[in-house]
């Protein structure tokens, strides 16, 4: 039967619930509702509660289109709950005393769903000994938008400003995990897809730097971020369809799904992901990606990619995507010329697994490659690849994008996490995803994955993770050779 905890911390008097030997805290606000003429401005840190906070149970999730209807929502441990009052967090630890590591994870979705209650943390928090956190930030075209652009010197928008809601959020664990049993001098980022890229926005922009001690960065990166210039054209093109006039004001009074309408309204124009974060050149440098894979903070980082990525945005109706061979060569000769682009494109076949192998490579596996081989030069460095096929209604996409979470999480989805692992019990999947939960917390609390697992050096060691996990030198030696040094970002 869970029991009640109580910790008197900076941010004021907080009680959570004791259940199975971990102390959950969920729901903690960790700025102030931004709410009204504060819809799109940077987040301020939350007042000090003057009487004890109950975080007793998940607080709202940012606006965002449901995935389930509300009661399966709350039986898959989603949030069910939508508000723009969406800055909480969540803290799971095995005591309120002592000093641990944490991890700081932040959830993925395409910057447009998504939130911290889908992936409880008590389990890692177990197995590993240490403080486990996720947290919520704003979604969509509120959390990310170019306004701050279009409409300089006012002061109610900020770019990028749900990146800045996860930083208040780190400055939120600085201040107050030690009353939560954790050492603010081991905080560990990390994320998927959305997240990965979050954490690597966090790596390069100077003022997030001294929030966390070492990254894992998960299924994304920098090349998922708009150019100035694009944000700028594709925050003009919204702004078209919210106020004819291009008043800012109304942008205060819509409701929030009028936001994913004028999206969706732009999907015959626009590609992809339109809410998205951008290099602003004030929180981080508008420079080109091997400039920032040189100059980000040189920590323990833990990188890879799943084999198949690309599957899970070719065959799913999530959002348009330009998904044939020659959309994908069309990028790469945008970026590099015509004479990569044919170089690069010969590699693949026209066949579905071609496909699935260039858009991946394209999208997840070369920028992921280029990263670590800059950052191994500077600091300890681990890549891996996920070969594991998902199982049930997602067996056809192979190992697809996400198809990591059920691993790592025990809990994540659950008890829908057939869709990913299928409905019959599988030993052998099981241990994996125990080896690879085990690698995760190992190098949260030591700064390494474990002694089979090499760092990545100049014969790009490389650990693979499947059935049998192995360890092969450069798996990707043909295509990595015809990327090099081509690099942009995903328009």
């Amino acid at each position: 039967m869970p029991k009640s905890v109580f910790v008197e911390a900076p941010c004021g008097p907080v009680r959570g619930l004791e259940e199975n030997g971990i102390a959950g805290f969920r729901g903690i606000p960790y700025a102030e509702p931004p709410t009204g003429l504060a819809r799109f401005a940077a987040p301020k840190p939350a007042r000090r509660f003057a009487a004890s906070f109950h975080a007793d149970s998940y607080g709202p999730a940012a606006p965002q289109r449901g995935s389930l209807p509300e009661p399966l929502a709350k039986i898959a441990g989603m949030n069910a709950r939508f508000s723009e009052d969406c800055l909480n967090l969540n803290v799971w630890t095995p005591s309120v005393g002592g000093s641990r590591a944490v991890l700081v994870f932040i959830h993925g979705g395409a910057f447009i769903i998504g939130s911290g209650s889908q992936y409880p943390g008590d389990d890692l928090a177990r197995r590993g000994d240490a403080v486990v956190v996720t947290i919520n930030y704003r979604l969509g075209l509120i959390g990310f938008n170019a306004f701050a652009e279009i409409f300089p010197g006012d002061d109610r928008f900020a770019a990028n400003a749900g990146l800045l809601d996860q930083r208040l959020a780190l400055q939120w664990v600085r201040d107050n995990i030690a009353a939560f049993g954790g050492d603010p001098d081991r905080v560990t980022i990390a994320g998927e897809s959305a997240g990965a890229a979050s954490v690597a926005f966090h790596l390069a922009a100077p003022r997030s730097q001294p929030l966390y001690a070492q990254a894992i960065v998960q299924s994304g990166g920098l090349n998922l971020c708009y150019p100035r210039a694009r944000a700028i054209e594709v925050s003009r093109a919204l702004l078209g369809r919210l106020s004819e006039n291009g008043d800012p004001e109304r942008l205060f009074r819509i409701r929030p799904r009028a936001f994913g309408t004028a999206m969706r309204s732009l999907a015959a124009e626009y590609s992809g992901i339109l809410s998205r974060p951008y290099f602003d050149g004030v929180e981080i440098s508008e420079v080109s990606l091997p400039e920032h894979y040189a100059a980000i903070k040189a920590v323990p980082l833990l990188i890879g990619t799943n084999r198949d990525e690309f599957s899970f945005f070719s065959e799913l109706p999530i959002f348009r995507i330009d998904s044939d061979k020659a959309a994908l060569t069309d990028w790469v000769r945008a970026a590099a010329g015509p004479d990569a682009a044919e170089q690069i494109s010969s590699l693949y076949s026209d066949r579905r697994d071609g496909r699935i192998a260039f858009g991946t490579d394209l999208l997840f596996r070369m920028a992921a490659i280029h990263q670590a081989d800059a950052h191994s030069e500077r600091a300890r460095t681990y890549m891996y690849r996920l070969d594991w096929e998902a199982k049930g209604l997602l067996s056809r996409l192979g190992a697809t994008h996400s198809v990591d979470l059920p691993l790592l999480f025990e809990d994540f989805l659950k008890p829908f996490r057939s869709v990913y692992l299928g409905v019959l019990p599988d030993t052998r999947r099981r241990l994996l995803g125990e080896r690879m939960r085990d690698h995760w917390m190992s190098f949260v609390n030591q700064g390494r994955p474990g002694d089979d697992w090499p760092a990545y050096d100049p014969a790009r060691q490389t650990k693979i993770f499947a059935i049998h996990d192995q360890v092969l030198a450069d798996p990707e030696a043909a295509r990595r050779v015809a990327w090099q040094g081509v690099d942009g970002y995903t328009l």
